[in-house]
């Protein structure tokens, strides 16, 4: 409460706050995980409040291990290599992690539309793997992406199966942009949905994400001790076989979630 949010980035201005040398590391690596991945020093230092100076002295300890890069023209920051070298050891921390691929990449080959599988981390809903197949519709959310918690199947899917409790004081601390005709805003109303979710063992996503015609499908992934732990979900063109392609999906995603569960931690 009383932080001031930078609708472009999402991140925190601390002009007014004291932060350990490890908090500006890790807001300056929030900074350069969002479009258009690149920043000078002196665009951290304007987004975060932080002294460009501060800035700048922590981007070089960063570089130093890899964390990150900067272009020798253009003088820009970028995440490192070493970022991805982590980001693979959180992937690898699901066993057979090759298999859940395969799996969803069955499901694509199957139904010939975009699939992916997303995570919740404590109160964040993380990409796993996503399959992009050769439709005008796309996910776009590529692994390690973080989805909202009000549109779109991954979000809703995941939330709903959430700490009730939890999820009620998330959707108290933001605001939700109407981005489309059926972008979910108001507290009720999601939780509305998220209770659809549970009751019916599935969750729809309808022009409420990228356009009008955008369309998913998704299934909650059981683990071995009936805990939600994931959402395999398809992505689609709406048309006037919606229903017909809704239903289909379905089935074949609740096959496949099932494949799923012996690989869920």
């Amino acid at each position: 409460m009383g932080k001031k949010i930078d609708k472009t980035t999402n991140s925190v201005s601390h002009k007014k706050q004291k932060l350990s040398n490890l908090q500006k590391m890790t807001y300056i690596l929030k900074i350069l995980n969002k479009p258009p991945y690149k920043y000078t020093a002196s665009e951290i230092s304007d987004m975060t409040g932080i002294n460009r100076t501060t800035v700048y002295r922590t981007l070089m300890v960063l570089a130093e291990e890899d964390f990150i890069i900067q272009d020798e023209f253009s003088r820009k920051f970028a995440v490192g290599p070493m970022l991805y070298h982590i980001g693979l050891g959180y992937l690898n921390n699901y066993h057979f992690k090759d298999e859940i691929y395969k799996i969803i990449k069955k499901v694509a080959d199957i139904t010939s539309e975009s699939v992916g599988i997303s995570v919740r981390e404590g109160n964040k809903i993380i990409s796993l793997y996503e399959i992009e197949i050769q439709q005008p519709l796309k996910m776009n959310y590529p692994p390690g992406s973080y989805y909202p918690m009000n549109r779109g199947c991954f979000g809703k899917c995941l939330m709903a199966y959430h700490d009730k409790e939890i999820v009620r004081n998330l959707l108290e601390q933001q605001k939700f942009e109407k981005l489309f005709p059926n972008t979910l805003t108001e507290i009720d109303e999601i939780l509305n949905e998220y209770q659809h979710i549970r009751k019916n063992g599935f969750v729809v996503s309808d022009a409420e994400v990228y356009s009008l015609i955008a369309a998913g499908v998704g299934v909650p992934v059981y683990n071995s001790r009936n805990q939600v732990k994931a959402c395999l979900a398809i992505s689609f063109v709406k048309d006037d076989k919606f229903d017909f392609k809704k239903q289909k999906f379905l089935k074949i995603l609740q096959k496949y979630a099932k494949e799923i569960t012996i690989y869920m931690p």
